[in-house]
């Protein structure tokens, strides 16, 4: 007879993720958005009698990404933090989104010792002599696992190279070495746009309202930023310029409005009709804003009235500017803003088209800035439905299928 099982409905906010308990710490965003979008179809997620998580990191994340608050759970007594984890292990080892080669190798190297190897090899689904292997050298493989933090620590852009060598445990000259020997850090290896005619189709892990291409960032972070520059990101979204700063060592520091609940343990929440957070860095070499565009993006943030989206135009473009205002303190000597953004066509009176890039350019050359570079970035045809390409023909209206992407630099 098989056993009975526990199921409870519970807010998701009152989940408990131990990462000193949870063997995968690192986030695949596509899957997210993958389980997101097949939200019905989802196995329970499984938790113990407190709440703690033992299996569905990456469906509570899609529900967030949902903006649901409850998720039903299944129930497994627990009687101590080992039998979490060496569960939770064989879950995340055996089936759903599973553990990768590193994972498990990394798990086998934290958690070795002679007491619990056969438990751990049954928990990691792997071959003894696999196992063995890993943890043949474990001093070895340790450091390698502590390098790697140290960096990603790093480019977080929240703590000094000081801070970041003592949070992990090791000497400054160490801290230094490890970034010096950072991989592919000069984008050596990196294919650039070499027109000012950037037309690419989206890359991005997560499909989010506003989302522009990967290769736009990477491609700013080739023209003007060099290994370990901090990029700031006030208008996150699904997480870009994180993914493109990681992938070429590039400090970051994001934020957004609202973070999409897949990747909201990674930007800060911070509105910036308040202006500038007050633990952004100094020295900040570049800038990319991409705001809502105004009316384009009307109620589909949010339909609060000090959204970017739903202000009127004056006070639209006097929050950018107070904005811009401020943020010029915390620009490097040669650091750059770089802004995106499509004019409003559709929904005004008229069917105006209202160049935003052109009035913003204005704005921001009055607080000293100077425009370095005016790239074109096309808009996929799809964009307009049919309905609306009929109004157009009848009314004469030449269609806007473009965005501009303008560099500017402080004079």
């Amino acid at each position: 007879m098989e056993k009975e099982v526990e199921v409870r409905r519970v807010k998701i906010k009152d989940i408990i993720i131990r990462k000193d308990l949870y063997p995968r710490l690192d986030v695949d965003n596509k899957k997210v958005q993958e389980y997101s979008e097949n939200i019905e179809t989802l196995p329970r997620i499984i938790i113990n009698q407190d709440n703690i998580l033992i299996d569905g990191l990456h469906r509570i994340k899609a529900y967030k990404q949902r903006g649901l608050t409850e998720i039903e759970c299944e129930v497994e007594q627990t009687k101590s933090d080992n039998e979490i984890m060496l569960r939770a292990i064989e879950l995340n080892a055996t089936h759903g989104l599973q553990l990768s080669y590193k994972d498990k190798r990394s798990l086998a190297i934290r958690l070795y010792d002679l007491k619990n190897r056969k438990k751990l090899i049954k928990a990691l689904s792997v071959a003894p002599r696999t196992f063995d292997g890993w943890v043949s050298n474990k001093a070895k493989q340790l450091k390698k696992q502590k390098e790697e933090e140290a960096i990603l620590t790093y480019l977080k852009a929240e703590l000094t190279q000081k801070e970041v060598a003592e949070r992990i445990g090791i000497s400054e000259t160490e801290m230094s070495r490890i970034l010096q020997n950072c991989k592919f850090a000069e984008m050596k290896d990196f294919t650039p746009f070499l027109y000012n005619l950037w037309n690419s189709s989206k890359d991005n892990q997560i499909t989010h309202f506003g989302n522009i291409p990967q290769s736009f960032v990477e491609n700013l972070l080739y023209y003007y930023t060099k290994p370990f520059d901090i990029v700031y990101d006030p208008f996150a979204g699904g997480g870009v310029t994180i993914d493109a700063c990681k992938k070429w060592f590039r400090r970051y520091y994001v934020s957004d409005r609202k973070p999409i609940g897949a990747r909201e343990e990674e930007i800060k929440k911070w509105d910036i009709k308040d202006g500038i957070p007050k633990d952004l860095p100094n020295n900040i070499k570049l800038v990319f804003l991409d705001p809502p565009y105004w009316k384009q993006s009307a109620g589909k943030y949010s339909n609060d009235k000090d959204d970017l989206a739903n202000m009127d135009l004056d006070e639209f473009y006097k929050t950018i500017e107070n904005f811009i205002k401020q943020l010029k303190k915390k620009l490097a000597k040669d650091g750059k803003i770089c802004l995106i953004i499509g004019a409003t066509q559709w929904r005004v009176e008229g069917y105006k088209r209202i160049d935003h890039a052109y009035d913003l350019m204005k704005i921001i050359e009055r607080l000293g800035f100077k425009i370095e570079q005016r790239i074109i970035c096309p808009y996929s045809t799809e964009q307009y439905n049919g309905n609306q390409v009929s109004i157009a023909k009848e009314k004469k209206i030449c269609l806007n299928i473009y965005r501009d992407l303008i560099v500017f630099s402080k004079i």
